[in-house]
């Protein structure tokens, strides 16, 4: 009769959240754009144009010429 070797049993790791810091839950909340549905805009490749939707910081715009791009809001400025 052969005996078998006894392996060593590895040990349990503890559970991951004994060792973790608590982490703070926040809520990034994006700043108010500073443009508005409707706005009169100008975009110095696209020329001038009209905010139709804001999504974070883009802003889909109508520009002449049936032409609709969606466009970071610093890339363009306010019309006056």
């Amino acid at each position: 009769m052969v005996k078998s070797k006894l392996r060593a049993r590895p040990k349990k790791k503890p559970p991951a959240h004994d060792k973790a810091e608590p982490i703070e839950r926040t809520l990034t909340v994006a700043p108010a754009s500073p443009f508005s549905i409707g706005d009169a805009v100008h975009h110095s490749m696209f020329g001038d144009g009209k905010v139709e939707s804001i999504k974070e910081d883009k802003l889909t715009i109508a520009f002449d010429g049936n032409v609709r791009k969606v466009i970071r809001e610093d890339f363009v400025i306010h019309k006056k």
